[in-house]
């Protein structure tokens, strides 16, 4: 099997990446022995609307996967742009998921996964396919939570290797 540092460089591959902005998540969940993960992750998008449904990307060799493999239900957090500590938190190495919510005040959602206080918008559900690629896996989510947070805060966003902030959109003139 070839592989993508077979074909082009790896450093090279991840600066072209660093190219796209993208926005900043978190993923958490619980396992049913009481396990839970935090991590955050750039690889989301909306995938469908009827019925709703979410994915993510994660890595296969991060101390929150084991967790999220057991895991049947999955919430995806976008963050606020206020939440660049929690983001840096929830990518640091090495860490396990109660270590990364230590201080943080959590409340279960409606199967038991972690939801995060303050965050743009929160989206959980059942894990309803899983597609392994390489080192990550792609998890599809049927949605069947969602809580909008303030719609006008700005965004968190990475670029380059650096976290950004989107402002929030402007009101058309003439309207308040």
């Amino acid at each position: 099997m070839t592989t993508t540092t077979d074909r082009v460089e790896a450093a090279d591959f991840r600066r072209a990446c660093a190219q796209f902005a993208t926005g900043v998540t978190a993923v958490t969940a619980a396992d049913p022995g009481g396990g839970v993960a935090a991590l955050a992750v750039n690889s989301f998008a909306s995938v469908s609307l009827d019925p709703a449904q979410i994915l993510v990307c994660v890595g296969v060799g991060t101390s929150s996967y084991p967790v999220v493999a057991a895991s049947e239900r999955l919430a995806v957090h976008v963050l606020a742009a206020d939440q660049e500590a929690l983001a840096k938190r929830l990518a640091t190495s090495g860490l396990t998921g109660a270590q990364r919510l230590a201080d943080v005040a959590w409340t279960p959602g409606p199967g038991g996964e972690p939801l995060l206080p303050g965050t743009a918008a929160r989206l959980a559900g059942p894990v309803t396919r899983r597609l392994h690629s390489g080192d990550h896996v792609i998890l599809i989510i049927e949605v069947d939570h969602v809580e909008n947070g303030d719609d006008t805060s700005s965004a968190l966003a990475f670029h380059r290797g650096a976290f950004a902030v989107l402002p929030p959109k402007r009101a058309k003139e003439g309207t308040r």
